[in-house]
């Protein structure tokens, strides 16, 4: 039995264990595309107790991020600080960096008529983008997921919106609707409305420097003498076993015999 610290942020307290066969099976058994769904249901799974906030679909990415690569810690050959190509994981995690309580949605001003204000990325907003691929016309790749990370994020004030917890249909069909519209703004407008998007989500900074690549989301290093390395993947099957992988047919997957990581070019 492999022993799991307790993880303990501004937030979360929580408990880690070793994922049992049968859950490990059903995890390598999911989707590859849809590695938010797999996030989700391997924390469940992982999960003994959490306190602050008990489902991890409501966890920040960030919070999941943090989660995910705690675990893969406690199963690395390589140790707690397991390495990536030519850095290391402390080389994303920045650990100074915590929530700012309690969670705030940042105001970012006015444009074309309406305050607007972000809140942060959650998990099961991560997984509403992710089951939406291909429902814009003509958008997909990198652009799918920055309009989705933006119409799950900036609120216009005086609206209200679907909570995720409330179902994910609702939710889906809002965040469907507000991409397309966000799909037909003038460009003028949706080039200020991302300009707005992005210092919200600088100031919105937390654990991991998380991007939009063009299958999902990747974390970016801290900065300093990191600078230089390439975005980061944790993927949750990186936390399962050779055998678990090779019992579902899938043994080329990356696994604890190799890296825990995948490093991405953000396209």
């Amino acid at each position: 039995m492999i022993h799991f610290p307790i993880l303990r942020t501004r937030r979360l307290t929580v408990q880690l264990r070793e994922l049992s066969l049968g859950a490990s099976i059903a995890i390598a058994a999911m989707p590859g595309a849809r590695e938010e769904a797999c996030c989700t249901a391997f924390l469940r799974h992982a999960l003994v107790s959490a306190q602050g906030v008990d489902d991890p679909a409501q966890w920040t990415v960030q919070e999941r991020m943090l989660a995910v690569c705690h675990y893969l810690a406690a199963v690395s050959d390589d140790g707690p600080d397991f390495s990536l190509g030519n850095g290391r994981y402390s080389d994303y995690l920045d650990g100074a960096a915590d929530l700012v309580l309690p969670l705030p949605a940042v105001d970012v001003g006015e444009i074309g008529g309406d305050r607007w204000s972000i809140r942060h990325l959650t998990g099961a907003m991560a997984e509403s983008v992710e089951r939406l691929e291909g429902e814009v016309e003509n958008v997909s790749g990198r652009l799918h997921w920055l309009l989705g990370g933006m119409a799950a994020q900036m609120i216009r004030a005086g609206e209200t919106v679907p909570d995720t917890s409330e179902g994910e249909g609702a939710f889906d069909e809002f965040l469907l609707a507000r991409m397309r519209v966000f799909a037909g703004y003038p460009e003028s407008e949706f080039t200020e409305l991302l300009h707005r998007y992005g210092t919200g989500r600088e100031r919105l900074h937390h654990l991991f420097r998380v991007e939009f690549a063009g299958d999902g989301l990747v974390a970016l290093p801290k900065g300093g003498a990191a600078s230089d390395l390439p975005p980061a993947r944790f993927p949750v099957r990186a936390g399962l076993s050779e055998l678990t992988r090779n019992l579902v047919g899938k043994p080329h997957q990356s696994g604890r015999q190799s890296h825990p990581i995948f490093t991405h070019a953000v396209e």
